[in-house]
């Protein structure tokens, strides 16, 4: 009997590499993509971070010539307003070249001493004064601020004071407690008030004063400021009124040179050099135009502001065809004049090497008609004059070893007949402080 065949089982037959690889395709196209997209969003959020701690590592910014607060502010992608805040400025469209501003952090405090541990500074303020005036040493405040140029100081700027300043600033303002004493009876009022003396005028001033009228007469305008830097002594004879610059005007921008190249804006060359040389020695307007072109003209004014100088105003680039009838819009005062000198004379302007360096280029004028004219070869002159029709000035800075004694000077005048009604002037006010101080 033969075994019945049972038909074959169809069997399943298994899915070939190549099939299965087709199966999965989708499915791994699809978790790749997932991939990506993740790695994308990663990528970008640590870009996004490396951006934002790279923008949080810039925490300054070193003003220059010709910035304003806005483009700062474009160009850093802070906003002006965080600017404002941050660096504590009270008017946003007024920035001092080469001041730092802050870029983060809190926002400095604004009042000035309440704290004992900050100062706010001020117009006309110099370091050096700060130091003084809150018991602590010029290098102290400089290291504690971090600044790399004792002169460069902004209004409303803050500065940080060494601790042991606090307790000098504290004492300084506050008045011990008076002790309980017994009031007595106040005298009876006097049927006749006593008058009040009238303010004393020294002999220096009053032979300034009679010297002007002497040689000026009754119409000629006449500025004095005078300072003699040993004893201390003043002579001020229409001192903050204005008057046209002329050429003095060349002493501030030679300052603000200086700062700009001590800064390192600019750097000194063998034709700039010669500029400033011709610029001081014989006044000349070509020359302190080019200059001026090179430190930017509203940087001049910035370091006036800065000096505390506000009686002084750069408006104009120099021309030979200046006169009565065409002064040009240049103003200072003699008083504004007197105290950029004694800055310079005490070293005050940038560095003591800087000071020194401007105090050499001032000694090489060669005008001796104003100033010098009348002074004997003891006296040592670093000055900077300026004329033109109807205006004569001369400001320096006086030394005479043999005293010893050393003074600065500012005479200004306007309204003059002639050139050499001008030059007399101003050769016999300066004569007359001479006698005073160097007899």
């Amino acid at each position: 009997m033969s075994r019945r065949t049972r038909p074959g089982r169809r069997t399943r037959q298994a899915p070939s590499l190549r099939h299965r690889a087709s199966l999965f395709l989708p499915l791994r196209s699809w978790r790749l993509q997932l991939a990506g997209v993740a790695i994308a969003i990663i990528a970008a959020i640590l870009s996004a971070q490396s951006f934002a701690s790279a923008r949080e590592a810039v925490t300054s910014y070193l003003i220059q010539p010709g910035d304003t607060l806005s483009a700062i502010a474009v160009n850093t992608g802070i906003s002006l307003d965080k600017l404002v805040a941050l660096n504590a400025i009270k008017n946003p469209d007024l920035i001092i070249a080469g001041q730092t501003l802050s870029l983060n952090g809190p926002p400095p405090p604004t009042s000035d001493q309440g704290n004992g541990t900050r100062y706010t500074v001020k117009s006309g303020d110099t370091l050096w004064q700060i130091a003084q005036a809150n018991g602590a040493s010029l290098d102290g405040l400089i290291q504690l601020n971090g600044l790399t140029n004792a002169d460069q100081l902004g209004v409303g700027q803050v500065l940080r004071l060494p601790t042991t300043a606090a307790p000098l600033q504290r004492a300084a303002s506050s008045d011990p407690k008076p002790k309980a004493t017994r009031t007595p009876t106040p005298p009876k009022a006097s049927a006749t008030p006593t008058p009040t003396p009238a303010p004393t005028v020294s002999p220096l001033q009053q032979r300034v004063a009679s010297e002007a009228a002497r040689v000026g007469g009754p119409n000629v305008h006449v500025g004095v400021a005078a300072t003699n830097l040993v004893s201390g002594e003043k002579v001020n004879f229409h001192a903050d009124e204005s008057f046209p610059s002329a050429s003095v005007m060349k002493l501030p921008i030679l300052v603000e040179l200086e700062r700009q190249v001590a800064a390192g804006a600019l750097s000194w060359t063998e034709s700039l050099r010669a500029e400033v040389g011709a610029m001081i020695a014989v006044s000349d307007n070509s020359a302190a135009n080019q200059i001026v072109d090179a430190i930017h003209p509203q940087a001049v004014n910035d370091t006036l502001a800065r000096l505390g100088l506000g009686g002084t105003h750069f408006m104009n680039l120099f021309s030979d065809a200046r006169s009565a009838a065409s002064p040009g819009l240049n103003q200072t005062t003699p008083a504004n004049m007197a105290h950029l000198l004694e800055l310079i004379a005490t070293d005050q302007i940038v560095s003591p090497q800087v000071s020194a360096d401007i105090r050499t280029l001032l000694a090489r004028n060669v005008d001796r008609s104003k100033l010098v004219r009348l002074l004997p070869p003891d006296a040592r002159v670093e000055h900077k004059s300026g004329w033109y029709e109807g205006v004569a000035n001369d400001a320096g800075i006086v030394t005479v070893d043999r005293v010893p004694t050393r003074w600065v000077i500012a005479v200004f005048s306007e309204n003059l007949p002639d050139a050499e009604t001008g030059n007399q002037l101003v050769a016999a006010i300066s004569k007359a402080v001479y006698d005073a101080w160097a007899p």
